[in-house]
């Protein structure tokens, strides 16, 4: 166990220190007070609870959400349409990561566009003419 334990105690503060660098709603509302006191309380409360409603500006999606992991452009039925895609999870590429596994204690199992076991998550954010329409 006493070798186990130094391989594995940076890998962990490594995992802390990335889980301490994501912004929260309330932090992004902090950075934004004024103009989150602007918003009807309806908004408000859908920003603090990180959700994107129908008819929220660019503006009020990035202090709700963050931004975004990519941003696209396509033609819908309502016209030009702006998707702001938001991805979350531990997809990587098909790579899984096993800790404590040989010596050393950390190993890579796999490779690209090999069969994983990370989730990922996408939530798409629809804009049209400024606002959003659907959020999904």
């Amino acid at each position: 166990m006493k070798r186990l334990l130094p391989s594995v105690v940076p890998v962990l503060a490594g995992g802390l220190l990335l889980a301490a660098c994501s912004t929260t709603p309330i932090s992004r509302v902090n950075a934004n007070r004024a103009l989150y006191e602007s918003w009807p309380i309806e908004i408000r409360e859908a920003v603090l609870d990180g959700r994107a409603e129908r008819g929220m500006t660019p503006e009020m999606v990035r202090v709700a959400k963050g931004n975004p992991s990519r941003i696209e452009q396509r033609s819908g039925s309502k016209g030009q349409e702006e998707v702001w895609v938001y991805q979350t999870g531990s997809n990587m590429g098909g790579t899984q990561l096993s800790i404590g596994g040989g010596y050393g204690g950390m190993n890579v199992i796999g490779a690209p566009g090999s069969t994983g076991s990370g989730v990922t998550e996408v939530e798409e954010v629809v804009f049209v003419d400024g606002v959003v329409l659907i959020s999904y």
